[in-house]
């Protein structure tokens, strides 16, 4: 039985290390850190501070979860959703929104465009945020 405790957590983190996250979101500090604790954690994870490079780079590397920033210049994180969604692959991608806008309108409007989960910042630390990442690909 311990055996294959063992193998299933050994397992768990092959998992984790195949699985790709992207972030997009324009607050260059919060992507280092977050960047860096989703690496640290095991995945593979990479950035974008701008919402049009973003959207190019989610289309092009085919992330296994997106985080994505609501309130961006040039285009918002709505929008980017929105384009996100009109491609092949970006119908099914797992996008998880962020924002530091905490109302209920925002949450619903998060649902009705496709999100998978809605984080309000500063109602997170870093480690939750990784464990809702964990939780949308059902990782551990």
């Amino acid at each position: 039985m311990e055996i294959q405790n063992t193998t299933n957590q050994n397992d768990a983190s092959v998992d984790i290390n195949k699985k790709k996250v992207l972030v997009i979101d324009d607050d260059e500090n919060l992507t280092s850190v977050l960047v860096d604790k989703l690496n640290f954690s095991g995945f593979d994870a990479d950035f974008s501070n701008d919402s049009e490079s973003g959207l190019k780079k989610a289309i092009e590397t085919k992330p296994d979860a997106i985080l994505l920033d609501v309130k961006m210049p040039n285009m918002s994180g709505w929008e980017v959703l929105e384009k996100l969604r009109v491609d092949t692959w970006g119908e099914t991608a797992k996008v998880i929104m962020l924002t530091s806008i905490d109302q209920a309108e925002s949450v619903a409007h998060a649902m009705e465009e496709g999100s998978t989960v809605f984080i309000v910042k500063t109602n997170y630390t870093l480690d939750q945020v990784v464990g809702k990442v964990k939780e949308v690909l059902r990782v551990k």
